[in-house]
């Protein structure tokens, strides 16, 4: 273990170097938490069942998205955070599952969820074209509702032999739990036009999801995670993971890069995905990923 951990700790910090990022311990926003739980209860949200996940909505919202000058779009990205990851973390097994495969029908035919976490994500997901215009508001709701499916796609595959056959298989399970569209779009403020950093919109996905997947490996690995995105890659080609986590490392410092050469020459958007990628950083140092035990 000593050695697997080293590998972890020499990857990490090879990743941040090149991307030019310093560790450093970051506080919770205590006001911005305060706020936040007071929202999420006017709006009536189930505060017993998200409330152990408030912490990570808010931690998210004032790093990565502390660049948004929009209060409501702030509050949104945060509630949105908080329902999806207390679903992730409660709702995958059992009998809350039935109302997660009832919760697409649901939502599209406008029926009332019989449980309180699905009736607030129905109410945040419907929100979202107050914050964001079309297009963009479009592909967040998909977003979020392909979340939803992707927590049943792990339940019906928990048992499924990984194929080397079909190598891209956990490219695309990725795509859908990251809700990467998601964070990408809320990125930029909703008054820049969409052709300003839509063409790389497919690296902002990867960086999204593979920055998470690389800065969350040491957490799921002493915990014994064995179907997190890396284990899935490694069994679909045959590699350690060790060596799955260097090749991601190496794609996604790739397509940071292809981003900040895109979008240079767009002030305002340049701007916006620096001050998100410095944050989403900072997200990860704030205890839930134990980085501060390798770093």
């Amino acid at each position: 273990m000593p050695e697997v951990l080293g590998s972890i700790r020499q990857s990490i910090t090879g990743f941040l170097q090149r991307c030019g990022l310093q560790y450093k311990n970051v506080p919770l926003d205590e006001t911005w938490y305060s706020e936040c739980c007071q929202e999420a209860t006017k709006r009536g949200h189930p505060m017993d069942a998200i409330l152990p996940y408030m912490s990570v909505g808010v931690a998210i919202t004032s790093n990565a998205y502390g660049h948004l000058t929009d209060r409501p779009t702030k509050m949104w990205i945060c509630l949105f955070t908080v329902v999806c990851t207390c679903m992730d973390d409660t709702m995958t097994s059992g009998t809350d599952l039935v109302h997660v495969y009832r919760f697409n029908e649901r939502f599209a035919n406008c029926q009332p969820h019989e449980h309180p976490v699905m009736h607030a994500l129905d109410g945040i997901i419907r929100e979202v074209a107050c914050h964001y215009p079309a297009p963009v508001s479009n592909f967040i709701v998909t977003s979020g509702l392909n979340y939803v499916s992707s927590l049943l796609l792990d339940h019906e595959t928990k048992d499924m032999r990984i194929s080397p056959q079909a190598p891209s298989y956990p490219d695309y399970s990725r795509m859908l739990s990251g809700i990467p569209y998601a964070y990408a779009y809320c990125i930029f403020p909703s008054t820049l036009p969409l052709q300003e950093y839509v063409q790389c919109m497919l690296d902002l996905v990867i960086v999204i999801n593979h920055t998470n997947d690389i800065l969350s490996y040491y957490k799921e690995e002493i915990q014994g995670d064995s179907a997190n995105y890396l284990s899935l890659v490694a069994a679909s080609r045959g590699l350690t993971k060790q060596s799955a986590l260097r090749e991601l490392v190496e794609k996604t410092v790739q397509a940071h890069h292809s981003i900040l050469e895109f979008l240079r020459p767009r002030p305002e958007a340049y701007d916006a995905y620096v001050a998100f990628f410095n944050g989403y950083f900072k997200f990860h140092t704030q205890g839930r990923y134990k980085l501060e035990e390798i770093m």
